[in-house]
């Protein structure tokens, strides 16, 4: 399986990260080992990793969510027989569907 990440993605671990660090210096390392964690796992089990992407309307299979356990965000990926892509970290207040351009080609 071929695994990329949007160029954007890392950017938003990162800011997030700043502003966990602003705060504590420990809160933003946990808040990034979760993040590495929450990657890892994606990596090791991609469709059973995550939730299917529920727009309300409809679902959507090839998109999912990894919500992490200890802070408010998920992950946004991507997966289909022969790809997973990582496309955003949201705060979980944040509609996904803003983020979907990401994954538009």
């Amino acid at each position: 399986m071929i695994v990329s990440f949007h160029p954007d993605f890392p950017d938003d671990i990162l800011r997030f990260e700043k502003e966990y660090r602003e705060v504590s210096q420990s809160l933003a390392k946990r808040f990034r080992d979760e993040i590495d964690n929450a990657i890892e796992t994606i990596k090791t089990s991609p469709n059973s990793a995550g939730h299917f992407l529920d727009l309300g309307s409809e679902i959507v299979r090839d998109l999912r969510r990894r919500n992490l356990r200890s802070f408010p965000f998920f992950i946004l990926y991507g997966v289909t027989e022969e790809t997973l892509i990582f496309g955003s970290v949201i705060p979980s207040r944040s509609d996904p569907l803003t983020w979907l351009t990401r994954f538009q080609s």
